[in-house]
């Protein structure tokens, strides 16, 4: 039996596993190859004829686009650290997203396995998209508007109970007030009769 002789291509079993390791945290080719001193164009042809290989590239790549999802969303919605100087002082630090990190991202091509409609941009949070429990995009200010008219129904109808029940109570004090001077009126002429005038 005789074992394979390394390969005189450069791509030692050590230069594919800085390679890969390299790929797997920055997920750039380039710069993959430039670590590990090989050419983009010689990666390429080794993935295009190495099974073992290419699936260990892709595999590097989906860990490599996980940590940049997450990178992503950070700059997208919680933003970064930026400090403001003026005459070469420090004036002011802002926390501030980065609509084009986001922006690269949708545009490489889906890297969450979701379509664009399935993220937002730091613009469409500012103005008011969410996603509902379906995990469609909702703009927040029609669904505050839907909530404000049903509670504006709910007021209304409120008002109108509270109104009745005060003409109610009210009759009902005028018909008390009434049959109370009824009943005096009564009494009064039921003692008048008592006591006849001489």
């Amino acid at each position: 039996m005789t074992t394979k002789k390394p390969r005189h291509d450069g791509w030692t079993p050590a230069t594919r596993t800085v390679f890969l390791a390299t790929l797997r945290k920055a997920g750039c080719v380039r710069d993959a190859c430039r670590v590990a001193c090989m050419s983009t164009t010689s990666a390429y042809r080794l993935r295009r004829r190495d099974a073992d290989f290419a699936e260990r590239w892709k595999k590097a790549q989906a860990s490599a686009r996980t940590g940049l999802i997450a990178v992503a969303h950070e700059r997208a919605v919680v933003g970064r650290e930026v400090i403001i100087l003026r005459g070469g002082k420090e004036v002011e630090r802002r926390i501030v997203p980065s609509d084009s990190m986001l922006a690269m991202l949708i545009k490489q091509g889906d890297l969450t396995g979701q379509g664009a409609d399935k993220l937002l941009s730091w613009d469409e949070w500012q103005d008011g998209l969410r996603f509902d429990e379906h995990g469609n995009k909702v703009d927040r200010r029609e669904a505050d508007a839907a909530v404000a008219r049903s509670l504006d129904a709910k007021l209304a109808d409120m008002r109108t109970k509270l109104l009745a029940r005060r003409a109610r109570e009210a009759k009902q004090a005028k018909d008390a007030r009434a049959g109370a001077l009824r009943g005096r009126a009564l009494e009064a002429r039921a003692l008048g009769d008592k006591h006849p005038s001489s």
